[in-house]
């Protein structure tokens, strides 16, 4: 089970926690491929019933530096223990991902509300382009859904 998904099989976003998920890490890069943040992205039906998903959820790990306990801190642990903190969550049908930069396994996520930008796929190397081809697939179908959605090797210009 991934970071995503145990996140949401806790809290306030149970109801997701039966509900299929396809998720990987990624790096948010500018334009020109500068890292700026970590994130983790998941496409999410939003009911078990459905047979595609139709949510896109973004997070970003937060690491606990302090933890609380009966109002004394504690020390920091040697390893840092990373939680997943929900930033967005879309309706597909106002997302469009493209390949932005095949060979450094990019995508450009354009959202209605003109909000452009890259994610780069974060994988083991010898895993990184069978899951990046995968997520290839996956925004292909994802096309046919939405017909109005260009295909994610269209280019925008």
């Amino acid at each position: 089970m991934g970071d995503l998904k145990k996140f949401l099989a806790g809290g306030e976003y149970g109801k997701l926690k039966d509900c299929p998920l396809f998720e990987g890490n990624f790096v948010q890069v500018t334009k020109f491929g500068e890292i700026a943040n970590r994130v983790t992205m998941g496409i999410v039906a939003s009911s078990p019933s459905l047979k595609l998903p139709d949510l896109m959820l973004l997070a970003r790990p937060v690491e606990n530096q302090l933890e609380e306990c009966a109002g004394k801190h504690r020390k920091p642990s040697s390893v840092p223990q990373e939680e997943l903190q929900l930033i967005a969550l879309h309706p597909l049908k106002f997302v469009r991902i493209f390949i932005h930069d095949a060979r450094r396994y990019q995508f450009k996520v354009s959202l209605a509300s003109g909000r452009t930008f890259y994610l780069q796929l974060q994988a083991p190397p010898q895993k990184l382009d069978c899951i990046f081809w995968q997520w290839v697939r996956l925004f292909y179908l994802l096309r046919f859904y939405h017909t109005d959605v260009p295909s994610p090797t269209s280019r925008v210009y």
